[in-house]
Order: C-alpha cells, then structure tokens, then sequence
C-alpha cells in the first residue's frame, strides 16, 4: 500500500494552551487528554479546585483561581498563563453559568445581566486579550455555544440562548479580521450532554431527562469524551482551514 504523507498531526506536545473553566464537568475529559498528549496547560477554576486536584503533581500544569465576573479579570488571567507559558497558542473557554432556571414570563433583569456577563461578555474579553496576543505567531479560540442557540433555546433558559446565539456571531466576526493573523476562531456547540448541570442546576428528573434523550435520532445523551473529541479536533493541524465555524455535536438533534 502506498504510503500518504504529510498527514495532519494530532500532536499538541508543548501547544500553551488555557482552559478557561477547567472544572466544569464538559471539561473533565479534555483536562485528561491534554495533559496525556503532553500540552503546556493553565487550568483555569473559580471555586471547585477539588476537580482538577489529580493534576496536582502533572508536569507543565498551573492552576489559575479567578473570578470572571469583571473584564479586568478576564485580562489578568489570560496575561497570569502568558507570563508562565511565555505565550499562548490556544484558549479553550468551557465557562458559563445560568443564574436561575426560569420561565421567560418570570424573568427579571437580574437573570439576563447575569447570564449575559457569565456567556457573551466575559468570553468576549477572554478572547480580546488572548488575540491581542496571538497575533505574532497565529493561534486558536475556541468558545462555547451551545445546540440549541439557532433554535430558539428553551423557555426556562432564554438569556443562556441568546448569549450563546452572541457567541455565535462573535465567532464569525472575529474569525474574518483574525484571518490575517493565522488566528483560527470557532465554536463547539453541545447538545444534550449527560453532566450534572441537568440534575443539578436545571433540577430535571431521571424521567424527565429519559424522555429529553428519546427525542435525539441516537437515542441517548452524550458524553463529555465526545465534547472533547470535537475540541481535540479543532486544535489539531486537522482542522488548519476551519475558522468562524459552530460545530455541533448533538447527537443530530433538531435535524
């Protein structure tokens, strides 16, 4: 068999790159794959450092505790992780919150400056400063969407859709003037993705949660493995010609 060469590499050996929100539950998987493939990795959390303690000991590992509630945090943080790695190649945002799931009849302002700050506006400045610094040398942004933000969201979630439907279009704008720079902008769209944030946060039911997966062509949710796949993916030379993009991963929900 003739052999093919110049594959693309799935090599990220030595890539800088921070996770933004490394304790979330989407996280888990590409936290353990990152630091198996030998990256540079600032692992960035709020309060649960107690999910990211088994990389205590990791080598090329930093652990960066802050509060994204404000831009200037969002500045120091990605200048704190340039400063250790002496630059960065990739910033990998997985943070976001919804302050309360509610009917959009009952919102109240609270709700929409909340969940707009959490998802549109502090992944906006996280991105602006990594930029700023990637211009040199080229990079990847990668934000968070979510597969419901072209469909309208849900009813008790509204402000978390249209700040991801934001996200969207952030990606789009930013991937056109980054172009110049080598800088590849996208996004990872999760469907109904079976972490704890449906138990826990949205207080859904096992039934209520077994019907949600009936709705899926697969049948089921998916996995934070499957998110991770996507995001490995779209740091690899694999996807060097994909930029301004919204990748779902959905399981073929909303076909």
């Amino acid at each position: 068999m003739k052999r093919i060469k110049n594959i693309p590499n799935m090599d990220l050996k030595g890539k800088r790159i921070l996770i933004v929100g490394a304790s979330s539950d989407i996280a888990t998987s590409l936290n353990k794959m990152l630091v198996e493939a030998d990256a540079i990795i600032g692992f960035h959390f709020y309060s649960n450092k107690s999910a990211l303690r088994k990389y205590k000991e990791s080598k090329n590992v930093r652990f960066f505790q802050k509060n994204l509630s404000f831009s200037n945090a969002c500045y120091e943080l990605v200048d704190q992780f340039v400063e250790w790695a002496n630059g960065i190649d990739c910033l990998v945002q997985l943070s976001g919150d919804i302050k309360e799931p509610i009917h959009w009849e009952k919102l109240k302002e609270k709700h929409w400056w909340y969940d707009l700050n959490s998802n549109l506006i502090m992944p906006f400045f996280l991105a602006q400063r990594a930029i700023s610094h990637m211009k040199e040398k080229g990079g990847r942004v990668i934000l968070m969407s979510t597969a419901s933000a072209t469909h309208g969201g849900g009813a008790t979630s509204m402000p978390y859709g249209v700040a991801k439907a934001g996200i969207e279009c952030m990606v789009k704008g930013l991937a056109r003037d980054c172009a110049r720079y080598n800088i590849l902008v996208n996004a990872i769209a999760p469907g109904f993705i079976k972490t704890k944030f449906h138990t826990e946060k949205m207080k859904r039911t096992d039934e209520q949660l077994r019907k949600r997966a009936e709705l899926i062509p697969l049948k089921r949710p998916g996995t934070t493995e499957e998110i991770a796949g996507a995001i490995l993916f779209l740091l690899s030379d694999h996807s060097s010609y994909i930029t301004g993009q919204t990748i779902a991963v959905s399981g073929g929900d909303w076909l």
